[in-house]
């Protein structure tokens, strides 16, 4: 049985290696390589060993999968794409919003320092706004229908109503210094200039004690302060002040029959920075009398002092509440 001759292999080896038999002529040499181009500027892309590429797009010296070196055929290599055109509206576009937002940031930035700043300074119309806010402002603004504590913060304090301290229960339509003030009240208003004297009268959350309250307008004067203040201190060291503000009788209220004569204790301070002092009488809506107490309680003057003395202090409480509305009447004008 016969088999097929083995292949032979290459160059001048016989099958499987062995030299060729006898009488059989040897396999041709293979074709020699092409000579290199001579070194010389290069022309269009170059492949990826640096050649430059030829006729059909293959660089010279570069080899085929197999390690074989590509034919005439081979496929052309695609050149890199070419880098994408700008769009010049696009990025002057982009150019011109980044330069607004800057100027915008830059903007917000200034408006927040000069609120900052606006916040610290001494505002040149706070004296003259002060000066008027007595004629500008409306009688229910100056006297508010409640007197309270305030709660909250910055600009949201408000007066809480719960702990109302005063509720006010008329407002007197006169203004003249000789229909609101008495005794030496009236005579130290007088010689300071009085120009005007607004009232009011409350009522404490009990009812039973009830208060005429009087803002006097003065001149703007360095000094007015000081002598106001001197005044109201040597009113304190009487056994029995005047009342200092005459009582406004509210008609139709627990206030009807209010009156000079019911007044128990008065007292006054001048309103700090502003042309201004408040007075104020308490008594009681029942008529009681203070000072007036029976047996050996009442022998001496000291204790009729003494019994007066929660009536100037619900007088004087009622001034200190109408100061600090006054600073924050001011300050919501000026803002």
């Amino acid at each position: 049985m016969s088999y097929p001759p083995p292949p032979e292999g290459p160059g001048n080896a016989g099958p499987y290696g062995h030299q060729p038999r006898q009488g059989q002529a040897p396999m041709p040499p293979p074709p020699p390589m092409p000579p290199s181009p001579p070194p010389g500027p290069q022309q269009g892309w170059q492949g990826a060993q640096g050649a430059p590429y030829g006729a059909q797009g293959t660089p010279y010296g570069a080899q085929g999968p197999h390690g074989a070196p590509y034919g005439a055929m081979s496929a052309p290599q695609s050149p890199p794409p070419a880098p994408p055109k700008k769009n010049t509206g696009r990025t002057c576009l982009s150019a011109f919003l980044g330069i607004v937002g800057g100027l915008a940031m830059l903007g917000g930035g200034a408006l927040t320092a000069h609120a900052y700043s606006n916040a610290g300074q001494n505002i040149p119309n706070r004296t003259a706004y002060g000066a008027s806010m007595w004629r500008n402002e409306p009688a229910d603004k100056l006297f508010p229908d409640f007197v309270a504590p305030r709660q909250g913060t910055g600009e949201a304090r408000t007066p809480d109503r719960e702990r109302a301290q005063w509720h006010r229960i008329g407002i007197s339509e006169k203004t003249g210094c000789d229909d609101g003030l008495s005794g030496a009240t009236a005579t130290q208003a007088e010689k300071l200039g009085c120009k005007a004297v607004l009232r009011a009268t409350y009522v404490d959350p009990t009812g039973n004690t009830v208060a005429t309250v009087a803002l006097i307008v003065l001149p703007e004067s360095e000094s007015m302060s000081t002598e106001m203040s001197t005044f109201f201190d040597a009113e304190k060291e009487k056994d029995n002040p005047g009342p200092g503000v005459r009582a406004y009788a509210v008609p139709g209220t627990i206030a009807a029959k209010w009156s000079d004569a019911r007044a128990n204790g008065s007292a006054g301070q001048p309103v700090s920075g502003l042309p201004y002092a408040l007075v104020a009488s308490a008594g009681a809506v029942d008529g009681r009398k203070a000072g007036e107490l029976p047996g050996e309680w009442g022998k001496y003057s000291i204790d009729a002092k003494q019994d007066r003395a929660p009536w100037r202090g619900a007088a004087d409480g009622l001034v200190d509440a109408l100061k600090v509305h006054y600073f924050d009447l001011l300050t919501e004008g000026i803002s």
